[in-house]
């Protein structure tokens, strides 16, 4: 009797047994990788590309330090981004989003936020001609046209969309121009101090300087110029002010080349400029001063 009643407590409990796995699932869904690091992610050439992928997540780098560590030595992942960002900031230098990317020096378009290198966009436009290939003066900073953020996360800098704000001051807003502007729509820069908006009165000159006036002031022509027209042709000299400047003694009868006579160190024989730290600076610079 006891061995019958423990074949059926057998029997029954494998009968359960084997209810219960014939019934269970085999299709429970797996949880998915999470992959942030699509198919081409580090080439350039591909719609997946991590520039693109931060760009159209409106710059956010704090993403990729959450996993890259803050400094982008690795972190979790232990992918140290200076594998191919190099230079001093890794993936926060200035010309990693703009400029010349092998160039740490270089943080002014070519290239521009879009990876445009020519001068006719709008976002490259005269940048060199003005920071890096400047003939005429060594006095144009970034600064002059823009609020040069402290860090890559500055107010101002990441959080608003394209273009980016121009807010002219210092050199582009001496003298008289004040009311110096730039025109998005059209991209021209209007009232500028360097393209001749200015005004230098007899009365404030050095009485030995004043023979040189003949009206109350001396002026420039205050040319509007387009930023994304770079052909020389704005930039030429007697372009901004006249040779000599309106208000000068000889006005349009001295030559070029006799202006070293009250302006030696500024320019040469030939009318070159040989000081560019003289020259365009806000001030006038005669006879050595």
């Amino acid at each position: 009797m006891k061995y019958r009643l423990l074949i059926i407590l057998l029997i029954f409990a494998t009968g359960i047994l084997f209810y219960s796995c014939s019934n269970l699932k085999d299709n429970i869904p797996v949880e998915p990788k999470i992959d942030v690091h699509q198919e081409g992610f580090s080439k350039p050439s591909s719609a997946n590309f991590h520039g693109t992928y931060i760009k159209n997540n409106n710059w956010n780098l704090q993403e990729c330090q959450s996993c890259h560590a803050a400094d982008f030595s690795g972190g979790t992942t232990g992918a140290s981004c200076f594998t191919c960002h190099k230079e001093p900031g890794g993936p926060l230098a200035c010309n990693t989003c703009h400029g010349n990317p092998n160039d740490p020096t270089r943080i002014a378009p070519p290239n521009d936020i879009n990876g445009d290198t020519a001068t006719s966009a709008v976002g490259v436009g005269a940048h060199t001609n003005h920071l890096y290939n400047n003939s005429l003066t060594n006095n144009v900073a970034c600064q002059n046209c823009h609020n040069v953020p402290q860090s890559v996360f500055s107010p101002g800098h990441l959080d608003s969309k394209l273009p980016a704000e121009v807010t002219l001051s210092g050199l582009a807003t001496a003298n008289i121009a004040s009311n110096a502007s730039f025109n998005s729509s059209n991209a021209t820069c209007s009232n500028t101090y360097c393209h001749g908006n200015f005004a230098f009165s007899k009365d404030s000159a050095a009485s030995e300087d004043q023979w040189a006036f003949t009206s109350d002031k001396m002026v420039g022509n205050n040319v509007t110029v387009t930023w994304n027209i770079v052909d020389g042709s704005q930039a030429a000299c007697g372009s901004c002010h006249d040779l000599p400047p309106k208000g000068h003694i000889g006005y349009q009868q001295i030559p070029i080349t006799e202006c070293v006579v009250c302006h030696q160190g500024v320019v040469d024989e030939q009318g070159n400029i040989i000081d560019k730290n003289r020259h365009i600076n806000g001030k006038v610079n005669v006879r050595g001063k």
